[in-house]
């Protein structure tokens, strides 16, 4: 009898693990729709997905980082880097063109990332933090401190066009989310991270490359937040120094809320898909509340370190 009761209570354990989020999710949705009546009407879901997909194209690289054992904070400077470059080379190539460019901008940046963390040894989040001020630099430096605004129409339509119905950012978010998932679990590109982040000495001792699948995921990290800054510019044809402040803080709860392991070698795109869904819906509750801004960065902190505790402790009782 006693050990039917402890059987149930560890599948009760590993079924909260494993699809906690989707039940909060679930939870969420359903009371907001209680007292919210239009909540789940087809265009309001839309405008969510439309609204997640700035955050949600970063936090793809931000999981790839964080489950690599990495972590970086440079990805909203990286995103008004990329967001003024694919505006301002407008004027002096086609725009598709100075997409491309802006893409390898960002994984050039990411690869500065991981050398500095796999290579030369700085913490993760310090070698981020350098990275961080020096691109928001060079933001300034690049924009003249001045907003910089698009002409091309066919730019915009990666931000704001639509195929049939539905606005060609959330085919973008999807796809990428599909693409990702792929890559995270049928490759060994995505086994080698996870490996990686949960034991980064056990890995190179089984004959695994460590620096070079960790500088990978960083580069991953710098070119999804490139794309980010592209989609970000399309969207309001117009892109400021200022660019991108906070979405970091947003894109790692989104990631960590979607069930990602802080310390690394768990996690997955498409949980990260729904934290930044559950991110979304808490922001719009917030904007019809009349919360103030200062009020959503305690409640973001906060439920930040809850889900970091919550996954802490796990860990430490189950060692």
């Amino acid at each position: 009898m006693n050990s039917n009761k402890i059987l149930d209570q560890k599948n009760l354990t590993q079924i909260t693990q494993k699809y906690g989020i989707m039940i909060l999710f679930s939870i969420l949705s359903i009371i907001i729709s209680i007292v919210t009546p239009n909540f789940l009407n087809s265009q309001n879901i839309i405008n969510i997905l439309r609204q997640s997909s700035i955050i949600g194209v970063m936090a793809i690289g931000t999981t790839f980082v964080i489950i690599g054992g990495g972590f970086d904070i440079s990805v909203g400077s990286v995103l008004a880097l990329s967001a003024a470059m694919a505006l301002g080379l407008q004027a002096e190539m086609h725009w598709m063109l100075a997409t491309a460019v802006v893409l390898l901008v960002g994984i050039a940046i990411g690869f500065c990332n991981g050398f500095l963390a796999a290579k030369i040894g700085i913490v993760p989040i310090i070698a981020t933090l350098g990275t961080q001020t020096f691109v928001r630099g060079l933001t300034y430096m690049y924009t003249g401190g001045y907003p910089i605004t698009g002409e091309s129409k066919g730019f915009q339509f990666i931000g704001s066009g639509y195929i049939g119905s539905i606005p060609f950012p959330i085919i973008l978010l999807l796809t990428m989310v599909a693409i990702w998932q792929f890559v995270l679990s049928k490759t060994p590109l995505g086994r080698y991270s996870c490996a990686i982040g949960g034991n980064k000495e056990a890995t190179r001792l089984s004959g695994v490359n460590v620096d070079f699948y960790q500088i990978m995921t960083f580069m991953i990290g710098g070119g999804m937040a490139a794309m980010a800054g592209i989609v970000y510019a399309a969207r309001l044809n117009s892109a400021t120094p200022l660019a991108g402040q906070g979405y970091d803080l947003d894109a790692i709860a989104s990631t960590v809320i979607g069930g990602t392991t802080v310390s690394g070698g768990q996690g997955s795109i498409i949980g990260t898909l729904i934290g930044v869904l559950l991110m979304t819906i808490l922001n719009n509750m917030f904007n019809l509340m009349g919360v103030q801004v200062y009020v959503q960065y305690l409640v973001k902190g906060m439920i930040i370190l809850l889900v970091v505790g919550i996954d802490s402790y796990s860990k430490k009782q189950k060692n």
